[in-house]
């Protein structure tokens, strides 16, 4: 029985992470991570703030985030809005969802 349930399951990969406080973490900076979801290659967040401090030399100060599960998404959504806009078939309410998430995703 256990054998059929690992056979079943061999392709699925869940991660739940509840909190995680990021110091210097690999390079990539401070911040912390709150109910961390990894499913397959999909990763989301309920809440998660970073930040990168500079470093004097080729860093810069920069911020990443997610929010709701929705970066991904919205990361997505740009992609496709700025294919629309390219090719000439956005509208113009797609033009100014592409000008918001251009803001956000700055």
């Amino acid at each position: 029985m256990l054998k059929k349930i690992n056979w079943k399951f061999r392709k699925t990969h869940i991660s739940l992470t509840p909190l995680t406080i990021f110091i210097n973490e690999r390079w990539n900076g401070w911040g912390f991570d709150i109910f961390n979801l990894t499913y397959n290659l999909w990763e989301g967040s309920l809440l998660k703030m970073t930040w990168v401090l500079p470093n004097g030399a080729d860093k810069k100060f920069t911020f990443s985030g997610d929010l709701f599960f929705l970066r991904q998404y919205l990361l997505n959504k740009l992609s496709d809005l700025d294919d629309r806009v390219l090719w000439g078939t956005a509208t113009i309410w797609d033009v100014n969802k592409l000008w918001i998430l251009k803001i956000i995703f700055k």
